[in-house]
Protein backbone atom coordinates (compact mmCIF):
# COMPACT_ATOMS: atom_id res chain seq x y z
CA UNK A 1 0.00 0.00 0.00
CA UNK A 2 1.18 3.29 -1.16
CA UNK A 3 1.41 5.99 1.19
CA UNK A 4 -1.43 8.17 -0.73
CA UNK A 5 -3.48 4.96 -0.55
CA UNK A 6 -2.78 4.79 3.33
CA UNK A 7 -3.16 8.14 4.01
CA UNK A 8 -7.26 7.62 1.98
CA UNK A 9 -7.57 4.28 3.97
CA UNK A 10 -6.91 5.99 7.50
CA UNK A 11 -8.82 8.92 6.39
CA UNK A 12 -12.01 6.71 5.78
CA UNK A 13 -11.32 4.09 8.32
CA UNK A 14 -11.71 7.53 11.07
CA UNK A 15 -14.51 8.09 9.61
CA UNK A 16 -16.40 4.90 9.98
CA UNK A 17 -15.35 4.25 12.94
CA UNK A 18 -16.87 8.01 14.40
CA UNK A 19 -19.68 6.87 12.55
CA UNK A 20 -20.17 3.38 14.15
CA UNK A 21 -19.61 5.33 17.50
CA UNK A 22 -22.27 7.66 17.23
CA UNK A 23 -24.61 4.92 16.22
CA UNK A 24 -23.93 2.89 19.24
CA UNK A 25 -23.87 6.06 21.41
CA UNK A 26 -27.56 6.62 19.76
CA UNK A 27 -28.64 3.37 20.66
CA UNK A 28 -28.65 1.89 16.85
CA UNK A 29 -31.72 0.62 14.90
CA UNK A 30 -34.07 -0.09 17.63
CA UNK A 31 -33.68 3.25 19.17
CA UNK A 32 -34.89 4.47 16.13
CA UNK A 33 -37.85 1.70 15.78
CA UNK A 34 -38.92 2.52 19.23
CA UNK A 35 -38.93 6.30 18.90
CA UNK A 36 -42.05 8.06 19.17
CA UNK A 37 -40.68 10.62 17.19
CA UNK A 38 -40.17 8.02 14.02
CA UNK A 39 -43.68 6.92 14.88
CA UNK A 40 -44.98 10.78 14.89
CA UNK A 41 -43.41 11.00 11.45
CA UNK A 42 -44.68 7.63 10.23
CA UNK A 43 -48.41 9.20 11.52
CA UNK A 44 -47.28 12.71 9.79
CA UNK A 45 -45.93 10.78 6.21
CA UNK A 46 -49.85 9.28 6.26
CA UNK A 47 -51.58 12.74 6.73
CA UNK A 48 -49.84 15.14 4.31
CA UNK A 49 -50.50 12.12 1.60
CA UNK A 50 -50.81 14.84 -0.93
CA UNK A 51 -47.94 16.90 -0.30
CA UNK A 52 -45.91 13.63 -0.97
CA UNK A 53 -47.45 11.97 -3.43
CA UNK A 54 -47.16 14.94 -6.21
CA UNK A 55 -44.35 15.90 -8.31
CA UNK A 56 -41.94 19.01 -6.67
CA UNK A 57 -42.21 17.55 -3.08
CA UNK A 58 -38.80 17.97 -2.74
CA UNK A 59 -39.05 21.67 -2.91
CA UNK A 60 -40.40 21.95 0.34
CA UNK A 61 -38.07 20.12 1.75
CA UNK A 62 -35.27 22.02 0.01
CA UNK A 63 -36.54 25.48 1.32
CA UNK A 64 -37.21 24.39 4.83
CA UNK A 65 -34.15 22.15 5.73
CA UNK A 66 -30.83 24.31 5.27
CA UNK A 67 -32.37 26.71 7.63
CA UNK A 68 -33.16 24.29 10.02
CA UNK A 69 -29.72 22.99 9.70
CA UNK A 70 -28.10 25.77 10.51
CA UNK A 71 -30.61 26.48 13.68
CA UNK A 72 -29.39 23.24 14.72
CA UNK A 73 -25.77 23.39 14.52
CA UNK A 74 -25.86 26.87 15.96
CA UNK A 75 -27.83 24.94 19.10
CA UNK A 76 -25.35 22.31 18.85
CA UNK A 77 -22.56 24.81 19.35
CA UNK A 78 -24.53 26.59 22.47
CA UNK A 79 -25.04 23.14 24.44
CA UNK A 80 -21.15 22.21 23.64
CA UNK A 81 -20.42 25.45 26.19
CA UNK A 82 -22.93 24.82 28.24
CA UNK A 83 -22.60 25.25 31.73
CA UNK A 84 -19.38 25.18 34.07
CA UNK A 85 -16.24 22.48 33.23
CA UNK A 86 -17.38 21.09 36.60
CA UNK A 87 -21.00 20.65 35.20
CA UNK A 88 -19.47 18.87 31.92
CA UNK A 89 -17.37 16.56 34.05
CA UNK A 90 -20.01 14.88 35.60
CA UNK A 91 -21.44 15.16 32.16
CA UNK A 92 -18.87 13.26 31.33
CA UNK A 93 -18.25 10.41 34.08
CA UNK A 94 -18.87 6.78 33.03
CA UNK A 95 -21.50 5.25 34.03
CA UNK A 96 -21.09 1.58 36.24
CA UNK A 97 -21.75 -0.21 32.92
CA UNK A 98 -18.80 0.26 30.69
CA UNK A 99 -19.96 -0.23 27.58
CA UNK A 100 -22.85 2.39 28.24
CA UNK A 101 -22.53 5.88 26.73
CA UNK A 102 -22.09 8.69 29.28
CA UNK A 103 -24.65 11.19 29.65
CA UNK A 104 -22.73 13.64 27.29
CA UNK A 105 -21.63 11.13 24.63
CA UNK A 106 -25.40 10.04 24.68
CA UNK A 107 -26.91 13.98 24.36
CA UNK A 108 -24.31 14.62 21.60
CA UNK A 109 -25.77 11.86 19.82
CA UNK A 110 -28.61 12.39 19.70
CA UNK A 111 -27.74 16.22 18.32
CA UNK A 112 -25.35 14.15 15.74
CA UNK A 113 -28.84 12.27 14.33
CA UNK A 114 -30.56 14.96 14.49
CA UNK A 115 -28.16 17.03 12.34
CA UNK A 116 -27.51 13.32 10.47
CA UNK A 117 -31.46 12.72 9.60
CA UNK A 118 -31.53 16.77 8.41
CA UNK A 119 -28.60 15.75 6.06
CA UNK A 120 -30.22 12.82 4.74
CA UNK A 121 -33.79 15.02 3.74
CA UNK A 122 -31.75 17.48 2.42
CA UNK A 123 -29.24 15.20 -0.06
CA UNK A 124 -32.47 12.45 -0.93
CA UNK A 125 -34.92 15.65 -1.93
CA UNK A 126 -31.81 17.10 -3.93
CA UNK A 127 -30.97 14.19 -5.61
CA UNK A 128 -34.87 13.02 -6.29
CA UNK A 129 -34.97 16.32 -7.91
CA UNK A 130 -32.75 16.19 -10.37
CA UNK A 131 -33.62 13.14 -11.31
CA UNK A 132 -37.27 14.32 -12.55
CA UNK A 133 -36.94 14.56 -16.23
CA UNK A 134 -38.20 12.79 -18.92
CA UNK A 135 -36.63 9.85 -20.58
CA UNK A 136 -38.64 7.70 -23.26
CA UNK A 137 -37.95 4.35 -21.18
CA UNK A 138 -39.42 1.19 -22.44
CA UNK A 139 -43.38 0.44 -21.97
CA UNK A 140 -43.23 -1.87 -18.43
CA UNK A 141 -41.10 0.48 -17.14
CA UNK A 142 -42.91 3.66 -17.97
CA UNK A 143 -45.90 1.56 -15.93
CA UNK A 144 -43.17 1.55 -13.08
CA UNK A 145 -42.26 5.16 -13.19
CA UNK A 146 -45.95 6.28 -11.07
CA UNK A 147 -45.32 3.37 -8.13
CA UNK A 148 -41.01 4.56 -7.73
CA UNK A 149 -42.15 8.27 -7.40
CA UNK A 150 -44.60 7.20 -5.25
CA UNK A 151 -41.81 5.04 -3.25
CA UNK A 152 -39.36 7.84 -3.61
CA UNK A 153 -41.54 10.65 -2.05
CA UNK A 154 -42.51 8.41 0.68
CA UNK A 155 -38.94 8.03 1.47
CA UNK A 156 -37.85 11.44 1.39
CA UNK A 157 -41.27 12.97 3.01
CA UNK A 158 -40.65 10.73 5.87
CA UNK A 159 -36.82 11.75 6.29
CA UNK A 160 -38.45 14.86 6.22
CA UNK A 161 -41.16 14.20 8.64
CA UNK A 162 -38.51 12.62 10.86
CA UNK A 163 -36.29 15.59 10.59
CA UNK A 164 -39.10 18.01 11.99
CA UNK A 165 -40.29 15.50 14.72
CA UNK A 166 -36.68 14.68 16.20
CA UNK A 167 -36.68 18.50 17.24
CA UNK A 168 -38.75 17.90 19.42
CA UNK A 169 -36.59 14.61 20.55
CA UNK A 170 -33.80 17.34 20.67
CA UNK A 171 -35.73 19.68 22.51
CA UNK A 172 -36.52 17.56 25.13
CA UNK A 173 -32.76 16.49 25.72
CA UNK A 174 -31.60 20.04 25.88
CA UNK A 175 -34.33 20.62 28.61
CA UNK A 176 -32.77 17.66 29.98
CA UNK A 177 -29.48 19.22 30.61
CA UNK A 178 -30.95 22.57 31.45
CA UNK A 179 -32.54 20.48 34.26
CA UNK A 180 -29.52 18.38 35.20
CA UNK A 181 -27.62 21.72 35.75
CA UNK A 182 -30.45 23.73 37.64
CA UNK A 183 -30.09 20.17 40.11
CA UNK A 184 -26.20 20.63 40.19
CA UNK A 185 -26.63 24.57 41.07
CA UNK A 186 -28.83 23.60 43.75
CA UNK A 187 -26.34 20.93 45.21
CA UNK A 188 -23.37 23.96 44.42
CA UNK A 189 -25.20 26.42 46.68
CA UNK A 190 -25.88 23.60 49.32
CA UNK A 191 -22.53 23.16 49.46
CA UNK A 192 -21.48 26.72 49.70
CA UNK A 193 -23.98 27.45 52.40
CA UNK A 194 -23.22 24.74 54.75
Amino acid sequence: MTNVEKKWFDQYSGAFENIKRYWGAYGGRSAVLRSPYFHAAVLLLLVTWNSWSQPKWWEQVISVMPNLLGFTLGGFAIFIGFGDEKFRAILAEPDEDKNKPTIYVSLCAAFVHFILIQLAALIYAIIVGSLHFYVPWPTFVEKLIPYLNLLSGSVGFCLFLYALTSLAAVTMHVFRIAHLYSVHQRFRQSDTTD
